[in-house]
């Protein structure tokens, strides 16, 4: 009996472990939760500094060349004139020195040879595939087709600098008749020269404008896809329709 009274203060201190025991639980769960949040936080933070760095990484530009495209974008009047405008024309048309001009203008040069070295390479894939599938049927029509609006989404024509007196006056004639109909020139031989391309677009009067805002784009035939697709024949043009197939076209 003497020891009843003590073993009933101790009970007390015995009952109150498993509510001490809850409380250093649930503090435990949010410390997890605060550092788990703050993992996510600062991951989604990294990954966000990565999309914004690709931005400009990936045009070759630096962090200071997008600040300043978008400055020029947002305040500027190019924002206005060509909303649409690819960051490297942006800032080279808006360069103030010789040397900006140039060195935007050596980036395009490759962004542009990179882009066409894609799309023929895979326009050229396709074409192999079809083959494969479709081995009866042409992936052009057979027959001639007149550029018909809502038809044909873009056009690729073949043409030369030299040794083709009617190119030029058969360039003005598809040019006029593709209207807003976007037009994929391919010279055949250019030599990769891109001053020779550019002084023949300027002296066949090649509107600037739609080769600013890539209406009418401007490139070498370096895989001699007019070879492969033209059989020969000089200057040709070809539409692609909704479908991805070509047509040979007169006009």
């Amino acid at each position: 009996m003497k020891f009843s009274k003590p073993l009933a203060l101790l009970t007390p201190l015995f009952l109150s472990f498993p509510a001490f025991s809850t409380s250093v639980s649930q503090n435990e769960n949010l410390t997890k939760q605060v550092f788990s949040q703050s993992n996510t936080s600062t991951q989604q933070q990294n990954n966000t500094q990565t999309l914004t760095e690709n931005k400009w990484s990936e045009w070759g530009l630096t962090e200071r060349d997008w600040q300043q495209y978008e400055t020029v974008m947002k305040h500027g009047a190019r924002g206005i004139w060509t909303p649409n405008i690819d960051p490297l024309t942006a800032l080279g048309v808006e360069a103030t020195t010789e040397e900006e001009r140039q060195r935007y203008a050596r980036l395009l040069a490759k962004k542009e040879f990179e882009r066409t070295e894609k799309e023929i390479a895979f326009q050229i894939a396709y074409t192999q595939a079809f083959n494969e599938l479709y081995p009866n049927i042409l992936p052009f029509n057979v027959g001639d087709s007149q550029i018909q609006s809502g038809n044909i989404r873009r056009i690729i024509y073949f043409t030369r600098i030299n040794d083709c007196q009617e190119c030029g006056r058969d360039m003005m004639k598809l040019l006029n008749y593709a209207g807003d109909t976007q037009v994929d020139i391919y010279v055949v031989d250019s030599r990769k020269d891109d001053n020779k391309i550019r002084d023949w677009a300027l002296a066949n009067h090649i509107n600037v404008e739609k080769v600013k805002k890539r209406q009418i784009t401007l490139n070498h035939d370096l895989n001699l896809s007019w070879a492969k697709y033209a059989k020969g024949k000089m200057p040709v043009a070809f539409g692609i329709d909704g479908e991805g197939q070509w047509i040979n076209l007169t006009y």
